[in-house]
């Protein structure tokens, strides 16, 4: 896959997160997943290829890649552009995207307000020459513009990521389940990248319990006689939900609505 000159190329890199989850990785494994980031960042992607996968991450062994595997997500199935790549580096490359296009349109807005027409439309890049040199004889002379004092920036958390507690590990653990939930009979398919929106993923893949009871009702979707549409992921994780199919509650058919007549008035010949 060819690297394309408009693609980012530095990687977003979350190192707490990255650490919690390849803790069950070798050290080859994790320098492995490294290189397979990195090609996919810039790239947009690894092709959806065991052998060229194992090539790009220099040389591992199948066994290796199956760890790594587990972790993608493939992207546009079907079609010429069909590629694996990791869920959360993919909203990165939104989020790095949607920056970027907002500092262009900044700084096309603040040279229009500067240059005006000249700068920007009908003039040319010599024609801006004299204006800031103070020589055009339209324009005022500007003084020279001080070398501003570096400043160092602290990043905050966004609004997007407060609401969003499952970023992280948790992410991981997402993508091994979206695709085994996505295979199941009985599931409506879930297409976005991420999990709903909310802490429900969160709580649910944090609680014991429920890890070990999904499998189980993901077995049992397809025979669920009492509804007619398959199951979406949005009642899968709504609270109670797994251990009541693993209870059997919805295994029964569909109890049917009374429909209650209006009582007529008793007939008279009055």
């Amino acid at each position: 896959m060819a690297r394309n000159a408009d693609n980012h190329h530095v990687l977003p890199l979350f190192c707490d997160d990255l650490i919690a989850s390849t803790v069950d990785m070798t050290p080859a494994c994790f320098g492995a997943y490294l290189r397979i980031l990195c090609y996919a960042w810039t790239r947009g992607g690894v092709p959806n290829d065991d052998q060229a996968c194992c090539r790009i991450a220099g040389g591992i062994e199948l066994c290796d890649w199956s760890a790594i595997r587990l972790r993608l997500v493939l992207l546009d199935s079907g079609t010429p552009n069909e590629r694996l790549s990791h869920a959360r580096l993919e909203l990165e490359r939104q989020k790095v995207a949607e920056l970027k296009a907002k500092k262009s349109k900044a700084g096309k807005k603040g040279n229009r307000n500067r240059w005006g027409k000249t700068g920007s439309e009908g003039g040319s890049q010599g024609d801006r020459k004299p204006i800031a040199n103070g020589s055009h004889s339209d324009r005022k002379p500007i003084a020279p513009t001080p070398t501003p004092t570096p400043t160092v920036l602290i990043p905050t958390p966004t609004a997007a990521e407060d609401r969003e507690p499952w970023m992280g590990h948790a992410l991981d653990r997402w993508v091994p389940f979206r695709e085994e939930w996505n295979r199941t009979p009985g599931a409506a398919v879930w297409h976005p990248l991420n999990p709903p929106t909310g802490s429900a993923w969160l709580e649910c893949i944090s609680n014991g319990s429920w890890r070990e009871q999904y499998p189980l009702a993901l077995a049992k979707l397809a025979g669920l006689r009492r509804f007619k549409n398959p199951v979406t992921l949005t009642q899968f994780l709504s609270d109670g939900w797994v251990g009541r199919i693993v209870a059997g509650d919805f295994d029964g058919e569909a109890t049917p609505a009374v429909r209650h007549k209006q009582a007529r008035p008793a007939e008279s010949n009055f």
